[in-house]
């Protein structure tokens, strides 16, 4: 007589199959939400650096305003690129490492009010800077348009 031992159903056990099923079912799931917790610490990377550029690209047109109220020689008529650079209004040291602040070419603003176009020589009083703060890597670029006016100290009719 032969002796086979006998199992129970509820002894029967996994097959390898189904093992390896379950491991890459669990694998594909730890993918997905590695992937998840990595765009959301980069997408707060991002948030945070444009937070950061805006309020300093704010600072930083504070600053240019106050260089050029506080003497009469310190407005550029049709101001170049970088006339009013940070280090130049005394804001150089305000802004945060991996972060650079710019001023595009000002353009004229017509005295009559209006969209502000090409500064050719023709400087009315008023132009419209853009400043620009942006990181490093790339990642966050601000831009702020402010408008300058001449302090009337140096203008023959100060209206």
């Amino acid at each position: 007589m032969s002796t086979r031992p006998t199992y129970r159903h509820n002894e029967r056990g996994e097959t390898l199959v189904e093992v390896l099923v379950a491991l890459v079912l669990l694998g594909v799931a730890a993918v997905a939400i590695l992937a998840g917790l990595r765009l959301s610490v980069s997408t707060s990377d991002i948030h945070r650096k444009q937070t950061t550029g805006g309020a300093y690209a704010r600072s930083y047109a504070e600053a240019i305003e106050r260089y050029v109220a506080s003497a009469p020689g310190h407005y550029v008529a049709c101001a170049p690129a970088n006339s009013y650079a940070p280090a130049t209004v005394g804001f150089g040291t305000e802004l945060p490492p991996g972060f650079t602040g710019t001023q595009a070419a000002a353009q004229r603003v017509p005295p009559s009010g209006g969209l502000a176009g090409s500064c050719s020589g023709n400087d009315s009083g008023v132009q419209q800077v853009t400043i620009t703060v942006s990181s490093n890597d790339g990642r966050a670029v601000e831009e702020l348009a402010v408008l300058l006016r001449r302090p009337c100290s140096t203008m023959p009719v100060c209206t």
